[in-house]
């Protein structure tokens, strides 16, 4: 599992542009990191996206589908040039935090993860109303075939052999 220092890490050193590749840009993203989030949020987000790996491993998907109660992406905002984020965030219905750029550490980069909408006709006795619903969901494609590696690099312990 990654680790807090690393996903911060992570988190910090992300840039778009190469106007925000230097060491005062660092410095300033490393500030309001510690300054907007907090260790327990962060710590939240991993175990929230490993808990949901986890789940993807025992179904061994090409393609896996988290079914949403709205749009609830959200953004660690680090105030990069352009409007740019250093992640995207999903909230499931029980209010697991999923990391897009940790699911990408660990699949990644060919990683799709996209809120896909279903928009519902509603009826209505009254046929001069139309209105609709609109269902959500969290569509994760383009795992790697080395699942099975991936898989037993993040979640088996090492055994000891006893004498």
């Amino acid at each position: 599992m990654i680790s807090l220092d690393e996903y911060k890490k992570i988190l910090i050193d992300y840039y778009r542009y190469e106007c925000d590749n230097d060491l005062e840009k660092l410095e300033l993203r490393k500030k309001e990191l510690a300054k907007k989030y907090s260790d327990e949020y962060l710590n939240k987000i991993i175990e929230d996206t490993y808990n949901v790996i986890k789940i993807i491993f025992e179904k061994q998907p090409n393609s896996f589908i988290i079914e949403m109660d709205d749009d609830t992406t959200t953004y660690v905002n680090l105030n990069l040039i352009g409007g740019y984020f250093s992640d995207r965030l999903y909230v499931d219905p029980y209010g697991k935090i999923i990391s897009e750029s940790i699911l990408k550490n660990i699949f990644g980069p060919q990683l799709i993860v996209d809120v896909m909408d279903e928009e519902i006709q509603l009826e209505d006795e009254d046929s001069d109303i139309v209105s609709f619903d609109y269902k959500y969901s969290l569509y994760l494609q383009g795992f790697p075939e080395n699942m099975e590696d991936i898989k037993k690099e993040l979640f088996e312990k090492n055994k000891v052999k006893m004498r």
